[in-house]
């Protein structure tokens, strides 16, 4: 037991699991991936279960998969699996983490990424038994797996959030402290057209459509620019 990689998914959809668990097996028969034990759980509370009795006898999962949108247990304050993934990371930081999810919201998957910082993450109509198989084997080598899908509403999400500069957030804190495109370059380094023309790249970035300064304002505030 001693090379047996020990895996844990947490879903809460019992057929999924059952799958995983298929394709698992067909990996390790045909030498794609280690030798393993796999189990699994549907529940936050039975995953709090299966890791709290596996710590009491000194051994550690490897790899958990794991699924975001879980029955929750909120005496333990879990109430999702990104909550029961910091749980975990916290009794064991060395364990791999492979998110396998329904959710496509942008900025879902963008907050699960950075905070929870997962070595995989997957969009659940993207896996396959090719697809889940080489997560693991990749995650289990030290390399990283994005699904396509993913990846792509990563970039999106990048590029919607990510692209603006050092002067593009001092224009933004001086709209939102009133000042105008006529006061503006005696603060910036630009002239009033640049102001203009700057003011109106923000709106593309932020995708506002709505005229006048407000709207503009309100966008950074809900972007976290300001």
């Amino acid at each position: 037991m001693l090379n047996t990689t020990r895996i844990l998914i947490i879903d809460d959809h019992p057929y999924s699991c059952i799958g995983y668990e298929l394709f698992l097996e067909k990996a390790k028969e045909e030498n794609l991936i280690p030798e393993i034990k796999v189990e699994s759980v549907y529940t936050a509370k039975e995953a709090i279960s299966k890791i709290d009795s596996i710590s009491l006898k000194q051994q550690r999962y490897e790899l958990v998969i794991l699924d975001i949108q879980i029955p929750p247990s909120p005496e333990d304050k879990v109430f999702s699996g990104e909550d029961l993934g910091f749980r975990i990371r916290k009794l064991n930081p060395a364990v791999k983490i492979i998110v396998i999810t329904s959710l496509n919201d942008n900025y879902r998957l963008h907050n699960i990424f950075k905070n929870l910082n997962p070595e995989g993450l997957a969009i659940k109509t993207d896996i396959d038994d090719k697809t889940f198989v080489e997560a693991v084997s990749n995650v289990l080598t030290e390399e990283p797996y994005y699904s396509k899908g993913f990846s792509k509403l990563l970039r999106n999400q990048f590029s919607k959030e990510y692209v603006l500069d050092n002067e593009d957030r001092e224009l933004l804190y001086l709209l939102s402290r009133g000042f105008t495109s006529k006061e503006i370059p005696q603060h910036l380094p630009w002239s009033e057209s640049l102001v203009e023309k700057r003011k109106k790249i923000l709106r593309e970035k932020l995708q506002v459509e709505q005229k006048g300064i407000l709207p503009l304002v309100n966008a950074a505030k809900k972007a976290g620019f300001l």
